[in-house]
């Protein structure tokens, strides 16, 4: 206990009294005037930590709510979520006069609160405001991040950790101090009535409060510091950005030497490091169970080494290059799944880390935990959505991403005049090697065919597969005579490469047959391009496979060449 600040709290309640403010409601017997309760109320909040406010009989802020949370000046700011504060508020105001003494009560967001009234019967004193834990912190956050202070930092200036017995003791210390409060008669002019003699009882309350000073002020330093690390977090959509920013600021608030973040890969159990500071990431894994970090994941507990030198939980050798050999490694954990863990290690100032320094990575883990989630959501979107696009057997893009890619060259060509050229490509008899060699087999020569196809074609060339045994290949700025000659050494390399079944052997020479189209006369729509293209594969057909056909436009009065025969593909 501090003994300075004792004496000087005894002195001003014991010697001094309590200074009459100006209030303009009428005192009851045996309360003092509300302008002193209310310069009281300041002081039980600094005091507790605890949010305070005093309401009136219509429900109305007294003054002003001292030490207030910011979920709750939030909350009051939201058109959608105030109504629901005035309800809880509400209820526990008049459950509080109806039953004529303290009542503790959680609200819609979570908070903890409790309910004094007044010995006047006309107010109530509301406080609290706090969560228990840190996972009735992460369980607000996953139900109001679309609150706009939520995402913003802004409602995360002010928050309240208490746990059962503290906000216990707050309400305890509220009701006894509005209880003990003597008369305060008044002289004219506002002259004090002389010392207020204050029960034992109060003092010892209050002096209690003072032990927890430092405590609390840790507290406030640890939140201050968890607002500077969480204002700046960048989006979630460039996770690399955001988990550097975000072990930095935690790492600079933590005082590390170094630190990392490593994420689990839940197909292979491993842990692997996506960001790292005084060091450079190893891309070595660790396995889920193995020492420390995967360990420590494992458990869902965190370890708090002072020394590695003297702890036979760690290996020594792994940490010889530390100036100062104390570490943290908290697990991340989102709803009962594991994501993560986080590592600090190495206090810069030589002192070594105590469980209470675990508080500020306690705050930070569950939005570092969602933000992880996020990413990997995000992640795991564009895979599909490149699943969706690409042709599972060969790797190529397919149709529907061929058709929306040709769409755009031939509106640029539109608009910039530029050529563009298209053709299709089947391989000859591919039924046959079906029946022959079996469908394994088979598919190995429509691989084999994709891996020459991009072998053989420029890098702002598109190739994808069709359909079946069909691919196609979109050729921007490029001429119908260019186009052929790209189409023959296509042609020549799949004759010139040997491919081989399943077993082993030798499935023959594959071949193929090429039409080619270009963008102009009536080729102006990627319909009335890829059905050129086809008619041109049509004329290879029939003129005896293996070679290439550039379509050429019909007189004005010939008759359309009909769909080609589906037979002949074979």
């Amino acid at each position: 206990m501090n003994a300075v600040k004792s004496r000087a709290l005894l002195s001003i309640l014991s010697k001094e009294g309590i200074k009459k403010a100006t209030a303009h409601e009428s005192p009851a017997p045996g309360f003092a005037p509300m302008g002193s309760w209310l310069r009281l109320q300041s002081s039980l909040a600094t005091r507790t930590g605890a949010a305070v406010a005093t309401v009136n009989s219509k429900g109305q802020i007294v003054g002003k709510v001292d030490n207030d949370s910011s979920i709750c000046e939030a909350m009051h700011a939201s058109p959608e979520h105030a109504g629901l504060c005035d309800l809880d508020c509400g209820r526990a105001h008049t459950q509080a006069l109806n039953e004529g003494g303290p009542l503790e009560f959680r609200c819609h967001a979570g908070l903890h609160c409790f309910a004094v009234p007044l010995p006047n019967r006309k107010f109530v004193v509301l406080g609290g405001r706090a969560f228990n834990t840190a996972a009735e912190y992460s369980s607000f956050l996953r139900r109001y991040d679309d609150l706009v202070a939520t995402s913003a930092g802004s409602c995360l200036r002010n928050i309240k950790f208490m746990d059962a017995e503290e906000l216990t003791d707050a309400s305890k210390l509220v009701s006894s101090t509005a209880q003990y409060q003597p008369p305060q008669p008044s002289r004219p002019n506002g002259a004090l009535a002389g010392p207020l003699n204050a029960p034992r009882h109060l003092l010892d309350a209050h002096l209690e409060i003072i032990r927890l000073t430092d405590e609390l002020e840790n507290r406030k330093q640890a939140l201050a510091n968890l607002f500077d690390v969480l204002r700046g977090t960048p989006s979630a959509v460039d996770p690399r950005r955001s988990y550097d920013y975000m072990l930095g600021k935690l790492g600079a608030a933590m005082k590390a030497e170094s630190g990392s973040i490593m994420v689990l890969d839940e197909q292979s159990n491993e842990l692997a490091v996506e960001a790292a500071i005084g060091f450079e990431a190893p891309k070595t894994r660790v396995k889920l169970g193995e020492p420390v970090a995967g360990a420590v994941l494992a458990s869902g507990s965190a370890m708090i080494v002072r020394n590695v030198d003297t702890d036979s939980r760690v290996k020594r050798s792994g940490y010889s290059h530390y100036r100062n050999k104390s570490f943290i490694c908290f697990p991340i954990l989102f709803e009962g799944r594991r994501i993560g863990v986080i590592n600090l290690a190495g206090r810069t100032d030589g002192g070594a880390y105590e469980p209470e320094d675990v508080s500020l990575v306690e705050f930070v883990a569950p939005h570092l935990a969602l933000m992880i989630d996020r990413a990997e959501w995000h992640k795991k979107a564009e895979e599909f959505q490149q699943m969706s696009l690409t042709d599972p057997l060969t790797g190529l893009p397919n149709r529907r991403y061929l058709e929306e890619r040709l769409y755009e060259e031939v509106e640029r060509s539109k608009r910039h005049g530029t050529p563009l050229s298209f053709m299709i490509i089947d391989v000859d008899r591919f039924k046959s090697y079906n029946d022959l060699y079996g469908h394994t087999s088979a598919d190995h020569v429509l691989v084999k065919t994709a891996h020459s196809l991009r072998r053989c074609v420029r890098t702002i060339d598109m190739s994808a597969r069709f359909a079946g045994d069909e691919f196609c290949i979109v050729l921007p700025e490029t001429e119908d005579l260019a186009a052929f000659r790209i189409a023959e050494r296509l042609r020549v390399e799949v004759a010139s490469t040997e491919y081989r079944s399943e077993a082993g052997e030798s499935m023959g020479k594959i071949t193929i047959s090429i039409g080619v189209s270009s963008f102009g006369g009536n080729r102006q729509s990627p319909r009335t391009i890829i059905e050129s293209a086809d008619r041109a594969l049509y004329q290879a057909k029939t003129r005896g496979r293996n070679c290439v056909v550039m379509y050429e436009e019909p007189a004005s009065d010939r008759r359309s060449i009909s769909a080609r025969a589906r037979g002949l593909s074979d």
